[in-house]
């Protein structure tokens, strides 16, 4: 909508009609000292604004209006169209959503074989998640493993997911406990549950990975270098698997309420984790990803894990924790 403005000339007019009820453009064009088209243009704007009114005898003078009157006018023909324009665009949502909710499934859960799209770079990976977020309409699923991110990284994610709460999306999440024990981090998870989101909490997840209306996931792509890559799955038949993973993972997962709740007597389940991935012989820095923690923290609880053992090494760990049945 454009913004309605007055000229210099037209301005002049207006005072004149305003003074002179009687006006004609033949005494506009003597007392302005200007010309008939001229005159006939400001007229034209004027009336345009409502700041003249033509008269009822279809004569070509015109009677000057209030200009509150007319400007008032014009801010409710603004509304209106405003109104319009938003009425508009809720229909044309409204459209999208309905055709959106026939065609995914049809483009993803019924297109030949399962896709296998693989994203490799940090950006892209973030903004396929965002893509894959946005069109979700009715489930996301999701598991969260790896390091906790920054404040501003997860601020931007829970604007993402608000708005896809927000739109009637329901949504489940699986975060590891590191998450619970920074400040931001776990803010950030209890404003996602105050969203809507249902948010559990895990020692260990065996994957990273999300999935939208049970038709289309990111999963990692394990088959390539690069430890961060990930890969875009489409169709029931693998979607479903994932369905039974995170279903798993989510029976055996805490709420996000007891997360603070205090340990049992023993070994705490992250310890328990630490053995088990100790006795496959895995390298610290495969530990410490695998839990979302870092090397540094990883030495500390096989440390106090090797201290409540008894033992001074790896291997007697291994051998007590096989002799206890810790490792069944």
């Amino acid at each position: 909508m454009s913004t309605p403005t007055i000229g210099p000339q037209a301005l002049k007019l207006f005072q004149y009609a305003s003074s002179r009820g009687d006006w004609t453009v033949r005494s506009a064009c003597e007392q302005l000292d200007t010309t008939a088209d001229e005159i006939e243009q400001a007229r034209g704007q004027l009336i345009g604004l409502g700041l003249l009114v033509e008269s009822s005898d279809g004569g070509p003078g015109a009677e000057a209006a209030a200009p509150e009157a007319a400007l008032l006018r014009l801010l409710t023909a603004e509304e209106e169209a405003a109104a319009r324009l938003t009425d508009q665009i809720r229909r044309t949502r409204e459209q999208i959503d309905a055709m959106r909710q026939v065609f995914l499934p049809l483009h993803t859960a019924r297109s030949a074989g399962l896709g296998g799209e693989v994203v490799t770079s940090v950006d892209m990976i973030a903004r396929v998640l965002g893509d894959t977020t946005d069109i979700a309409t009715s489930e996301i699923l999701s598991m969260h493993t790896g390091p906790v991110m920054a404040p501003e990284v997860l601020a931007q994610e829970l604007r993402r997911d608000v708005r896809v709460l927000e739109r009637g999306v329901a949504m489940r999440r699986i975060h590891l406990r590191p998450m619970t024990r920074i400040v931001h981090s776990m803010t950030h998870l209890q404003e996602l549950r105050s969203a809507g989101a249902e948010v559990r909490i895990a020692s260990i997840l065996p994957f990273r990975f999300v999935l939208v209306d049970r038709v289309q996931a990111m999963v990692p792509a394990l088959h390539t270098n690069s430890s961060d890559a990930m890969m875009v799955l489409r169709g029931e038949a693998v979607t479903a698997l994932l369905v039974r993973i995170f279903e798993m993972c989510w029976a055996l997962a805490a709420p996000l309420e007891s997360a603070g709740a205090v340990e049992e007597p023993g070994l705490t389940s992250q310890q328990l984790w630490v053995l088990r991935l100790m006795s496959t012989g895995r390298k610290d820095e495969a530990i410490a990803r695998e839990l979302g923690v870092s090397v540094r923290t990883l030495r500390r609880v096989m440390a106090d894990l090797m201290v409540q053992l008894g033992v001074e090494s790896r291997f007697q760990a291994g051998i007590t924790a096989a002799r206890l049945g810790l490792l069944d």
